[in-house]
């Protein structure tokens, strides 16, 4: 008889936080629920929580409850609790120990990791910030960075297996599917800056299209269910027959695969462009999607457009222009995009290791 393992996720969103972590996960969630393990959730209730869209694509989700007003500033504001509380809270609430726990939380480090021995029988990091540390058996980091195999060096225990760099890739299966195919004839732009936008970049971009000279386009605009700035986008959209407006799709790769140009934020949706050679016009949102960017910008594979707060509408439409006029870099950053990741992302793998790792355990 198959043993049927278990895993447990410990990741947030939120309107702060974003959906990118949560994401990824449920990218490695799934692939797991394929190879047969049974997976839950445990997600904090913040302002802007998926956790009854989590629940929709029918997982089991322990939900921590919303923490109180806190003083606390940057990675641990986004925690909310301690992360002695967190991990109090989740082993109360948790019916029994998991074989794999996954953690991919910048607010969660050793201390919550060591909390949760005993509640599972390998523990697996997801981080890109290496700025902590862990006690794990597995880390990994799927982004592009200069020192990208020593950065972990003096901030995991020995012993853990570092899974870095982009051949790790989490990308949803449909990335897969999909080959890039572009109409020379058709200038078709896609616009994201993640799950919740709260600098509306959104409307800011669709401004700044509206502003070319080349006015035979169009554009796929994507925005998340928590964007807080949905009803202007919709109306934006409504006057302006160019613009589509998706509201948390299922269709990214595919839009992707049909995109001239994609204009947006730095973070795991990088990797997804690379999976399709996508050419990007990229900002930060976030000081924890710099390294990576720039290191992407430096591939040949983007081009920066500086913190999210700082961009106008006037400086993206110059971007955007520059780029139109020179069809040979755009070509350039495709090319040098196809070449990052690899066909399907690094999923398969990941889940071949861990069977693998689990099967020797039994």
């Amino acid at each position: 008889m198959t043993v049927r393992r278990t895993a447990l996720f410990r990741v947030d969103a939120s309107a702060e936080i974003g959906s990118g972590h949560l994401m990824r996960c449920l990218t490695l969630a799934k692939a797991l629920q394929q190879s047969n393990w049974q997976v839950q959730f445990a997600c904090r209730a913040h302002s802007g929580h998926l956790i009854k869209w989590l629940q929709d694509q029918s997982f089991d989700v322990i939900t921590l409850k919303q923490p109180p007003e806190t003083q606390a500033t940057g990675y641990a504001a986004w925690l909310g609790v301690t992360e002695e509380q967190d991990a109090e809270e989740l082993n109360e609430q948790l019916p029994a120990a998991v074989d794999l726990l996954v953690i991919d939380h910048y607010g969660l480090s050793k201390t919550f990791e060591l909390a949760m021995t005993g509640f599972y029988r390998k523990l697996l990091v997801i981080d890109d910030l290496a700025n902590r540390a862990h006690q794990c058996d597995y880390l990994l980091d799927q982004n592009l960075y200069p020192q990208l195999h020593s950065r972990y060096d003096k901030l995991v225990n020995k012993e853990a297996q570092q899974w870095l760099g982009p051949s790790y890739v989490l990308l949803r299966p449909e990335f897969a599917q999909f080959l890039r195919v572009v109409d020379t004839n058709t200038l078709q732009f896609l616009v994201f800056y993640g799950g919740t936008d709260e600098l509306n970049l959104t409307s800011l971009t669709i401004k700044a299209l509206q502003q070319l000279q080349k006015t035979d386009f169009a554009a796929d605009i994507v925005i998340g269910l928590a964007n807080p700035h949905r009803v202007e986008v919709e109306e934006r959209c409504a006057e302006d027959a160019r613009f589509s407006l998706h509201i948390q799709t299922p269709h990214m790769a595919e839009l992707m695969s049909k995109a001239s140009l994609m204009i947006g934020a730095g973070g795991s949706t990088h990797w997804e462009r690379c999976a399709l050679a996508l050419p990007a016009l990229v900002v930060t949102l976030e000081e924890n999607q710099l390294a990576s960017t720039l290191s992407l910008v430096e591939a040949g594979v983007c081009g920066y457009l500086g913190q999210g707060q700082d961009l106008t509408a006037v400086q993206l439409t110059r971007a955007v222009q520059r780029l139109l006029e020179n069809p040979q870099q755009l070509q350039q950053m495709s090319d040098n995009a196809r070449q990052l990741v690899p066909q399907g992302g690094g999923c398969a793998a990941i889940v071949e290791r861990l069977n693998t790792e689990f099967q020797a355990l039994n």
